[in-house]
């Protein structure tokens, strides 16, 4: 019975910290948010990746992508971005599940040593970023040569608008090397791990 009252307690707990995640997630793009100029979309920076990031940092990449996906789906359903709902869920989830496994096994060989695992979080983080600029500029092509251009046009016009993702990368990788390890110790207070 007791085993069974932990199981539900432990489920319950997980759904709580997706829910949370996507809501930071969601406040991270709504809350603060720079427009930018690209030949294609219309791009911003803002917190939303810093936020799934660190939701595959410490809930997992399974519930990473879960909360990510609701919490930029979520924005882009209020904001009019509806068009971009079906690329943003399976980018997400993608970039989740293989950047969570990956730090899932850095992690597992960091053990205690907190410099190893800031080294995986750094690789993690990059890694992310690089995915997130190679989804975005190939998506940029393939939706300029559904909208009739040719190839040429297509590629420059991505390579022109991929400067906005690049920044965004960038300023992700700056905040989560920052913030990572103050919240993980907030995180594990809150939660009563470590």
């Amino acid at each position: 019975m007791e085993r069974k009252r932990e199981m539900r307690d432990n489920r319950i707990q997980s759904m709580v910290l997706v829910a949370v995640f996507a809501a930071i997630t969601y406040l991270g793009i709504q809350v603060f948010r720079i427009p930018m100029p690209a030949a294609v979309g219309t791009p911003f920076v803002h917190f939303g990746h810093v936020f799934v990031v660190m939701g595959i940092f410490l809930i997992g990449g399974k519930r990473g992508a879960v909360s990510g996906s609701i919490g930029l789906v979520v924005f882009d359903l209020l904001n009019g971005f509806v068009q971009d709902i079906p690329q943003v869920f399976l980018e997400t989830v993608f970039k989740c599940l293989v950047i969570g496994a990956l730090f899932a096994v850095l992690k597992k060989r960091a053990g205690k040593d907190v410099r190893k695992e800031f080294r995986a979080v750094f690789v993690c983080t990059v890694l992310y970023g690089l995915l997130n600029i190679v989804i975005e500029f190939v998506m940029g092509i393939v939706k300029m040569l559904f909208l009739g251009s040719n190839f040429a046009a297509a590629v420059a016009g991505s390579a022109v608008s991929i400067a906005a993702t690049v920044i965004n990368v960038v300023f992700l990788i700056a905040v989560i090397l920052v913030i990572y390890l103050p919240v993980k110790r907030l995180y594990a207070r809150a939660v009563g791990e470590m």
